[in-house]
């Protein structure tokens, strides 16, 4: 089960990935809310959900991975010049909505696979 929840969650970075590199006029108009808030609600999801598949004590590679895609895709829209521009606020953004998702994560959520696990009917591990 543990393969597919980690094929789901590389199937969600995939998904952010293209709509960060939407052209501008391309995004579907549900994603955008408030610019900051679109990054810190994302990140903050990226974060809980893969909190639920690391180990706590490697959850500063959560972190690490989270800051470093988000300034690659701050780079990439900079560059990519498509109606889309690269800000450095954002990666502050998605930084706090990566720390907002590790402390859910830490507060409760990283359970989420077991409770998939209970809802599907399945044997959960220990």
């Amino acid at each position: 089960m543990m393969r597919l929840w980690w094929a789901l969650g590389f199937l969600l970075v995939g998904v952010a990935v293209l709509l960060c590199l939407l052209p501008g006029h391309e995004i579907p108009s549900g994603f955008e809310l408030n610019d900051k808030f679109s990054h810190v609600i994302g990140h903050a999801g990226l974060a809980g959900y893969f909190s639920g598949l690391v180990p706590r004590r490697q959850w500063w590679k959560i972190f690490v991975f989270l800051l470093v895609f988000g300034g690659a895709v701050e780079i990439a829209q900079y560059f990519m010049q498509l109606g889309r521009n690269g800000d450095p606020r954002d990666v502050i953004a998605n930084s706090c909505g990566a720390v907002l998702g590790l402390a859910l994560g830490w507060l409760g959520l990283a359970r989420w696979p077991q409770w998939a696990a209970r809802l599907l009917g399945r044997q959960v591990a220990p």
